[in-house]
């Protein structure tokens, strides 16, 4: 999909990312009666301010990135967007210092990160707190478009597909703060039998009488590791993708990329694939992708097995159709 005009300038200022998500949902709230309604309903309230206003100075308490003043001047909501910095020594505390009696303090958070957040939150708090709520950006987003269909506006539909693009791109090339499982030791174990099983598929491909590795290598780079060959005239890669791993819907590791027989891109392969397999074959930039989804329960004998009879019939099947 072509970069919406916001997710391209947030993109070439990568450190105001924040800044700008949440500058968008300022400006969503002082422009459009439909974000407010969405608001009011998310913190179940009888109303919300008209006027917001980003990054307001408190005495000692901080800056919130959205505050919403009311009539008078005082603070009866507070939004604090967030992707995957940490909670700040203000954050929820003081914030909620600065709320009047009725006020309210909302997150505003990716789906992968809302349900920690409220467990950060409510360890800072020492609970519950019905003053506090956390959403994600997904969900609110999602939340004004459902309510913009009843009388569309067009330049609110605009405005909205700019910032979810946004947020998307944010929430999947963020990095999360480091929890306890991230640092678990079993996750270097299992990126490394990953890359061993990959080389005991290498040397069974190369029994293959179809199979030629004439001037192509094994290759290892941050997104993973894996190896070219050529097979059934087709130039192929059979790799772990930690990228494509978590960020598409398959979430295999183990991943078979196709080219033409000189490694460029051919729609006849993605269709071919597609037609055979939707739900795991996508078509990248510069290549046809196909995820080798593993079954839960496999020892590592019957997991080389399968990958290698895999991708053998990827292979004869768009070799024949593609």
């Amino acid at each position: 999909m072509k970069q919406s005009l916001l997710s391209h300038i947030a993109t070439n200022f990568t450190s105001e990312y924040e800044n700008v998500a949440n500058s968008s949902i300022a400006y969503l709230l002082n422009q459009y009666e439909v974000a407010r309604v969405v608001l009011k309903n998310t913190l179940d309230v009888g109303s919300v301010p008209t006027y917001y206003v980003t990054e307001l100075s408190t005495k000692g308490n901080g800056r919130p990135d959205v505050t919403g003043l009311d009539a008078d001047g005082t603070k009866s909501i507070i939004i604090e967007g967030k992707f995957w910095a940490n909670l700040t020594d203000n954050q929820p505390n003081n914030y909620l210092k600065e709320l009047n009696d009725s006020g309210k303090l909302l997150f505003i958070a990716p789906d992968r990160r809302a349900t920690s957040l409220c467990y950060e939150i409510q360890d800072r708090i020492g609970g519950d707190d019905s003053r506090v709520s956390v959403i994600s950006w997904r969900a609110f987003i999602e939340a004004v478009e459902i309510e913009n269909q009843k009388n569309l506006n067009v330049n609110l539909a605009s405005d909205l597909v700019q910032l979810k693009e946004l947020c998307g791109q944010m929430d999947e090339e963020g990095m999360p703060p480091l929890s306890m499982s991230d640092l678990d030791s079993m996750n270097g174990r299992i990126g490394y039998q990953f890359a061993d099983l990959l080389d005991e598929c290498n040397k069974i491909i190369r029994g293959w009488p179809e199979s030629d590795f004439k001037g192509l290598k094994t290759s290892a780079s941050k997104d993973g590791y894996g190896f070219y060959f050529r097979a059934f005239n087709k130039g192929c890669q059979l790799c772990l993708s930690n990228y494509d791993w978590y960020t598409k819907e398959s979430h295999s590791p183990i991943w078979l990329r196709l080219w033409d027989y000189d490694f460029h891109q051919s729609e006849s392969i993605y269709i071919a694939l597609n037609n055979l397999d939707s739900k795991n074959t996508y078509l990248d930039k510069n290549y046809v992708s196909y995820a080798i989804k593993l079954i839960p329960g496999m020892d590592r004998n019957e997991v080389i097995e399968y990958i290698v009879l895999k991708t053998k019939e990827i292979l004869k099947h768009v070799g024949v159709s593609g």
